[in-house]
């Protein structure tokens, strides 16, 4: 077999094998397990979960845009070096006065960390006749 042959086979296959990866890109996916309705405690450990996520990946970013090391976190806030990265890294909770440090030492509000807004607002009146 010619060097010319061997490159037309190889360049056969690989055409091949990318046309197959496409096709199965295009293909609607099957479902591997079927959908299972949770528990409201499942529910609520999923939705704890992704709250503490969201929170961690926020603190993680304020300490980055700040500039700050744990160490002057810890200094500022007088929080463990451990706890910091505990609650950056890995599922530890926080309490609300250690929020309330960390936003304090980030010049941010704890509302703005939790994504809630605290202000009390008064029911519109709904009018009748609209």
């Amino acid at each position: 077999m010619t060097e010319k042959e061997r490159t037309a086979m190889a360049q056969d296959y690989l055409l091949r094998q990318l046309r197959e990866a496409l096709l199965r890109l295009t293909q609607t996916p099957q479902r591997a397990t079927e959908v299972k309705l949770e528990s409201e405690e499942q529910i609520r450990q999923s939705v704890r979960h992704l709250a503490r996520t969201r929170v961690s990946a926020l603190l993680r970013q304020l300490r980055a845009a700040r500039g700050y090391s744990y160490e002057e976190v810890s200094e500022r806030t007088g929080l463990s070096q451990q706890l910091l990265f505990d609650v950056e890294y890995k599922d530890r909770r926080l309490t609300l006065d250690e929020l309330r440090l960390l936003a304090t030492c980030y010049q941010v509000q704890v509302e703005d960390i939790l994504g809630i807004d605290l202000t009390e607002r008064r029911p519109r009146a709904v009018d009748p006749d609209e």
